[in-house]
């Protein structure tokens, strides 16, 4: 949920700077389908520049000796594990999750009303086709408006006539540009991010700029104050669907305005490639870690590692703060090891990559199938009663046929987590994943679920980052010490 609300925030902020440029540099200016454009794509750049993650950095690859402090293995009990049911905790995550759907299913439900009430008119009214445009004879007072290549037109209006000979341009220019498949569009960004206030703004000002952009084309030098009266002298107070584009109803003041200046804008050109460098800098803001030092311990030779996310699916395994759910954090802490695992030349091999259940057996059987030097099982400890205790252990299994191994493995791994002041305990327990493993396999908890100040090492992205890069550093001492030997 952290990382949707991070998204959402970003492309706000981001959505904010490009449509800020827009009100200051392009508003009602003649650059009618510069603008069109641009409003469109200002959804796209601020839903994709959040997704997108540059890194700048000076990788320095270390060498290591691989020597690490072999620690005393704890003696522990077997304890089966258990697979854990749903839980009836209050997720507050899910609890946002679920009402924003249902807002958007709100809209949803609008949006398919409006398009029903359209096609209602269309099928239970008179229609003739002319030069691609299907004409819909009615009487209602919104018309005449057009919709895809629709034009209801109202009958009370001679289409023969000055007036009509304008409206019937207007309209379609608008069914030419296919002005509706933006209204579509834009309708489609409210829906999925209606939290998004400037959406809503640029949605009227989208509508407008198409009204522009057909007033131009329906009027001439000859016909200009024929058509600003006929603005003027028509008026309609009643409720149209955003998905049509209804000729009078419109802010007339604007259109006028635009009807009557110059047609040219002064330093118009500059305006439009002021874009580029401003879509640079939000790119360079939101896209960009810079000047980031990473110290990689490289790995001497290739090592395919199996990592193993804990529980998944129909186990959820241990619920903490907010009920959030021990299976979503392991997948989340074995997706960035995944990501950074080639600068350390280690091939990951996952159990799993989303919310499935891959039984003990397929998960030990991964090592075999792969080929693959080692495992490591990332989990989340529960306190059992424990509130100040340390919730970083790392498990072997003593009957595991590389027990000795796998002390080593746990042994390297420790000395690293130890640089940010983690200290976990080494720990020998019957666990059916490591037991049936022909691997070095180690058990990593990482931390207590109900320990707000253990949970801020995943929650926080950078010290997240840090704890799998010592976890991977760990594996790399571990092979770089037995490739020594």
């Amino acid at each position: 949920m952290q990382t949707m609300l991070i998204f959402i925030a970003k492309s706000i902020v981001i959505s904010s700077l490009l449509f800020i440029y827009y009100w200051v540099f392009l508003r009602n200016k003649k650059l009618h389908q510069f603008n069109r454009f641009y409003l469109l794509s200002i959804p796209v750049v601020s839903l994709l520049l959040p997704n997108m993650h540059f890194e700048w950095y000076n990788v320095a690859t270390s060498s290591t000796d691989g020597a690490f402090t072999i620690l005393q293995a704890m003696k522990g009990t077997d304890e089966a594990e258990t697979m854990l049911p749903a839980s009836t905790y209050f997720n507050m995550d899910k609890f946002i999750l679920y009402s924003y759907a249902v807002v958007s299913l709100f809209f949803l439900t609008v949006l398919a009303l409006r398009i029903a009430w359209i096609l209602k008119l269309k099928r239970t009214h008179t229609k003739e086709r002319w030069n691609g445009i299907v004409i819909v004879h009615t009487r209602i007072d919104g018309a005449p408006f057009s919709f895809l290549d629709n034009l209801f037109w109202k009958d009370s209006i001679a289409i023969d006539s000055n007036e009509g000979a304008l409206i019937l341009r207007h309209e379609c220019v608008h069914i030419q540009q296919k002005h509706t498949a933006d209204k579509l569009f834009m309708e489609l960004m409210l829906i999925l991010f209606w939290i998004n206030p400037i959406y809503w703004f640029m949605q009227k000002e989208l509508s407008l700029v198409h009204e522009y952009i057909a007033d131009e084309a329906a009027v001439t030098g000859s016909n200009t104050e024929q058509f600003a009266r006929m603005l003027l002298q028509t008026h309609y107070a009643g409720y149209f669907p955003k998905i049509i584009q209804p000729f009078f109803y419109s802010p007339i003041k604007r259109r006028l305005i635009m009807l009557t200046i110059s047609n040219k804008t002064s330093y118009s050109y500059l305006r439009r490639l002021l874009v580029l460098p401003l879509l640079g800098i939000t790119l360079f803001l939101f896209s960009f870690s810079l000047n980031k030092n990473v110290n990689v311990n490289r790995s001497d030779k290739k090592i395919i590692m199996v990592l193993d996310a804990g529980h998944g699916g129909k186990d959820i395994g241990v619920t903490g703060l907010n009920g959030v759910q021990e299976k979503n954090l392991t997948l989340k802490i074995t997706n960035i090891i995944s990501q950074l695992a080639e600068a350390y030349n280690i091939e990951v091999v996952p159990t799993r990559k989303g919310d499935d259940y891959p039984s003990l057996d397929e998960r030990a059987l991964k090592v075999k199938e792969s080929s693959a030097n080692l495992l490591v099982s990332i989990h989340i400890n529960d306190e059992h009663g424990v509130v100040n205790g340390n919730g970083y252990e790392i498990y072997v299994d003593r009957t595991n046929p590389r027990k000795t191994e796998s002390n080593r493995l746990a042994s390297a791994i420790a000395s690293k987590l130890n640089l940010m002041n983690i200290q976990p305990e080494l720990v020998e327990k019957g666990l059916h994943v490591l037991r049936n493993c022909d691997a070095p396999a180690v058990l990593i908890e990482c931390g207590y679920i109900n320990n707000e100040q253990e949970m801020e090492v995943i929650n926080n992205e950078k010290k997240l980052e840090e704890l799998c890069r010592n976890i991977l550093s760990g594996v790399v001492d571990y092979e770089n010490a037995g490739s020594k030997k």
